[in-house]
């Protein structure tokens, strides 16, 4: 899929450098050891699940931005659900359209798949939580529901 100079495409193997690059420009997730191993050995698995979508964007042939969206099937709807746990943007890139296109592209993919709606994870301490991205593209946050994690260490 092609926008404006935006590519978007799946993600290859070849592009597990620069996903890590970008994870690395925005400080890693505390769970990634320092070398990035930890990071290439999920993304390395992800690609080859079954239920997983994992799509870059590209201009001028440099990867900008990824997003991974998972397809989470439930017994109470009449469906599956599109779950997008992850959208990254380079700070260099954000504001042109970027995310929009991933974001597209993504929703595409969740027809395709005959998904019911899309989900997002979303900080409100990250910088598209406080901008107002997601409302700004039609989504709406959900108040009515908690979102509850704990954490299972199983090694």
């Amino acid at each position: 899929m092609k926008q404006n100079d935006i590519t978007i495409r799946p993600l290859k193997l070849s592009d597990i450098s620069a996903v890590m690059a970008l994870h690395r420009e925005l400080g890693w997730n505390p769970a990634f050891k320092a070398d990035g191993s930890t990071l290439k050995q999920r993304l390395e698995a992800l690609a080859g699940e079954e239920n997983a979508l994992l799509l870059v964007a590209e201009r001028k042939k440099h990867v900008v931005g990824y997003i991974h969206g998972e397809i989470v099937t439930y017994l109470l709807f009449a469906g599956r659900e599109m779950l997008v746990s992850e959208l990254f943007v380079m700070e260099a890139a954000r504001g042109k359209g970027v995310g929009k296109a991933l974001i597209g592209a993504i929703e595409t993919e969740a027809v395709k798949h005959k998904c019911f709606r899309i989900s997002v994870l979303n900080s409100r301490e990250r910088d598209s939580y406080k901008r107002g991205f997601y409302p700004a593209l039609g989504y709406r946050e959900r108040t009515e529901t908690a979102n509850f994690v704990k954490r299972l260490d199983w090694g």
